[in-house]
């Protein structure tokens, strides 16, 4: 939990307030024709939208990086972030790619641990089984 914890609070430091974008009201499509949010707010039939996953704070953070983790819908979150420009900026596709390096050693260091823990789990129940069948053996 302090891995992610630390990977949490990196995240809320690098990408807070950054995942928002102008996207069509009726369609959901990403609006590329504004530059910023006072024209997305202007312009009638789109929104300045958040993304439902993001790392506006510690605790949406630890989701994304659970949703990271469990390579469930991750790619969207690294495309959001890989996109962003600046607050209140629309995002710019492949704007900042040194941002594959975050994501990268999460899933490397991330997956390590995870790896750990699963496998320490299967040798507690091995060994607790083992005992059992040896307690019903001698019998």
């Amino acid at each position: 939990m302090i891995f992610w914890l630390i990977f949490s609070i990196i995240g809320v430091t690098l990408f807070k307030g950054l995942f928002y974008k102008c996207v069509s009201s009726t369609t959901g499509i990403k609006d590329t024709t504004v530059s910023n949010k006072a024209q997305c707010l202007a312009k009638a039939g789109v929104q300045w939208y958040n993304s439902k996953i993001n790392f506006d704070n510690v605790a949406s953070g630890f989701l994304a990086l659970f949703e990271i983790a469990t390579f469930q819908g991750w790619m969207e979150i690294m495309q959001d972030a890989v996109d962003t420009t600046d607050i209140d900026q629309q995002p710019q596709t492949r704007n900042s790619e040194w941002v594959y390096i975050y994501f990268i050693a999460f899933i490397i260091i991330g997956g390590h641990f995870i790896l750990r823990l699963i496998i320490a789990v299967i040798i507690d129940k091995f060994n607790l089984l083992k005992k059992q069948v040896t307690f019903i053996l001698k019998r």
